[in-house]
Parts: C-alpha cells; sequence; structure tokens
C-alpha cells in the first residue's frame, strides 16, 4: 500500500520538479525569454562612432606630440601599428590595442602596456588626437 502511495506521490509531482528544475538550470545558466540583441555593445559602438580603421599619416604636431607615431595603421579588429621616422625611433604607440569607448574617446594601449583613454574626433577624412595632458595632434587618411 505504502508503495502504492509513493508511485502515485511521484508521479504527481514529477511534472513539478521537472519544471522546476528546468527553471534552476535556466536561472543558474542565464538563459532568459528576452530577444537576444543582433549585436554586442562594443559592436554598436562601433556602428555609431567614427571608424579609425585604416592608415593614417600624421599631418599636424607640436613638440608634445613627438612620442607619437608619424604614420599609424588601425585594423578593424583592435589592433594598431605605429612607425616612426626614422625606423627603429622610439613611439608611444608602438603596437597594440584599441577601442572606441564613445562617439569622442578611444582607449589605446601605449608602448608601457598602459592603456590610456584619449578624445579624439574625424573631419573631413582629418583625424585629430587630444591626449590626456591637452597636447593636439592631427593625421590624414591614406588613400
Amino acid at each position: 500500500m505504502q508503495s502504492k502511495t509513493l508511485r502515485m506521490h511521484f508521479r504527481k509531482t514529477q511534472p513539478v520538479r521537472l519544471c522546476a528544475l528546468v527553471v534552476m538550470i535556466t536561472v543558474l545558466l542565464g538563459v532568459g525569454c528576452s530577444p537576444t540583441p543582433k549585436d554586442s555593445p562594443g559592436e554598436t559602438m562601433l556602428k555609431q562612432t567614427p571608424q579609425l580603421s585604416g592608415n593614417w599619416e600624421k599631418i599636424a604636431g607640436s613638440q608634445c606630440s613627438q612620442i607619437y607615431p608619424d604614420r599609424i595603421e588601425f585594423q578593424e579588429r583592435g589592433l594598431y601599428f605605429g612607425h616612426k621616422d626614422p625606423p627603429g625611433t622610439f613611439t608611444w604607440w608602438d603596437v597594440g590595442t584599441y577601442e572606441i569607448v564613445s562617439p569622442t574617446q578611444v582607449k589605446i594601449s601605449t608602448a608601457n602596456d598602459a592603456i590610456i583613454t584619449y578624445d579624439f574626433s574625424i573631419v573631413d577624412d582629418v583625424l585629430t588626437f587630444v591626449d590626456p595632458d591637452k597636447c593636439e595632434f592631427k593625421y590624414r587618411k591614406v588613400r
């Protein structure tokens, strides 16, 4: 008799237990019922901001901007390569990563691996940077 009662109890509670288990798994895994966005936040930010990707040559600068490269290539996947004349001369932006964090700011890794936020703008193929010390320098897009 007791075994029949347990089987009846298990049959009645099994769907509830299964449902609770499914809910617990989805909560633990972070699975939800809301639609997933088509773009990640970083991809959306890149679509909403000017693109740095491409090759640029320095066209204007001052004494403070001499540490920055004469030519720089920003790749689409967040990598950059800086070049200074003569070759082998130190540049603050040698090789590293960059990330556009707002329509007017970009984070760039430097020669000592620090990641520094710079103000930037692009107007008519002229890329202007302003570093944290308020040093301004410009590059023109190379076609």
